[in-house]
Order: structure tokens, then sequence, then C-alpha cells
């Protein structure tokens, strides 16, 4: 591993931002799955149905998201994709045993738009700048940021609800806001590192990086 790329800020920002926001996603699909089935009811077949919806908008946002980062940069998706998923984790605050099924879909696509949209800058500030001989090593290492942050999500959102999951309803709903608040944390604190990671300070730190090894991609 070269530690030197970390002297990059939009890299480092990319690498925890990618952290981050698997670590709520993982914690979403996580506590989604012990709800709908524990919570409401729903067969294994019907729970895994649900969050179809989530998958709805990453085909739509996804797109506009890499054409965004193209064309502006990466931080008003990556702030945008922070915010989404602050308001999902605020408003999954609101869940309980008898909420409307639509309602609960309606919260889930918030998680869809917040996927779709932090991918693509999270992918372009990692590689944005570094050398091409590290730019493979750069995008593997946010690869690595995105699977150590749902490994991450499951085992903290597992160690907050594990008790109430035999217990069901409100007490496992209850016991679930200790993951939404996570969540909108890791929410704002996308939304701060796409803000830091993107000033002409960050782009600098970059560009220096990148004059240690040769020509960037």
């Amino acid at each position: 591993m070269e530690l030197r790329l970390f002297r990059s800020v939009p890299f480092s920002s990319a690498i925890v931002a990618a952290l981050c926001a698997l670590c709520g996603f993982g914690a979403f699909l996580f506590v989604t799955t012990q709800y709908l089935q524990d919570v409401r009811g729903l067969p294994p077949v019907a729970a895994g149905l649900c969050p179809l919806p989530v998958g709805l908008p990453v085909v739509v946002v996804s797109p506009l998201a890499g054409r965004m980062v193209g064309g502006r940069g990466p931080r008003l998706p990556l702030v945008a994709a922070g915010s989404v998923l602050a308001l999902g984790g605020g408003v999954s605050l609101t869940l309980r045993p008898d909420t409307p099924l639509p309602a609960v879909l309606a919260v889930y696509l918030l998680f869809g738009v917040f996927l779709g949209a932090v991918n693509p800058p999270i992918s372009n500030s990692a590689i944005s700048g570094m050398p091409r001989s590290m730019a493979g090593l750069a995008g593997s290492l946010a690869s690595t940021g995105r699977q150590a942050g749902t490994t991450l999500g499951v085992a903290i959102s597992g160690t907050v609800i594990g008790p109430q999951i035999a217990r069901g309803g409100t007490a496992f709903t209850g016991s679930a806001h200790g993951v939404w608040w996570m969540t909108l944390a890791l929410g704002a604190n996308i939304v701060a590192l796409g803000a830091i990671g993107s000033t002409r300070w960050a782009r600098s730190t970059a560009e220096r990086v990148g004059a240690l090894a040769g020509p960037t991609p």
C-alpha cells in the first residue's frame, strides 16, 4: 500500500466517505430485513421483495450523478447523497410496527437515491489526480472502504438491535433508533467530507501527490 496516497485530501476523503456510506447502507439493509420479518411478520420472499424500490432510483440517479461529477466535480452529488442518507436515517426514526407499508417503501426510496448518488463522486475523488501507476490501487482502496463499511454497518447494527430481535414490536423499533441516529450522523459526515474534499486546498494536495510519481490519468 502506498501510504503517500493519503496525503491527498480528496483521496482520503473519498475513502472515509466510502466507509461511512456503506456502513450506513449496510446497517439499513440489516435492520430492514429484521424489521420486515420479525416485526411485521412478512415471509422471507415478501420481505425480500420489499427493498426492490431501492434499486429503482439507483438506475436513474447513478447516470445523472456521473454526468454531474464529470461536468461540475464531485462536491454537489456527494453533499446531496450525504443529505439524503441523513434524511433517510431521520425519517426511519418514525417507523413503527404498524406503519403503513407504502410509507415504509417510500422511506426505502431515499436510501436508493442515496446509493445512486454516492458511488460516482467517491470513485472520481479517489482516482482523480492520482498518478497512472497508482490509479488501480486508489480504486481498489475505495472499493475496500466500501466493503469494510458494509461489514461495520452490519456488525454495529447487529450489536445494537440484537438483544431486541426476539422481542419484536416496539422493543425492536425502539432499539433501532440507535442505528438510525448513527445513519443520520454518517450522512452528515459525508456532507462534510464532500465539502472539504473538493476545496482548492484539497485539490492542491492531490496535485502534489500526483507530481510524486509522474503523469496522472
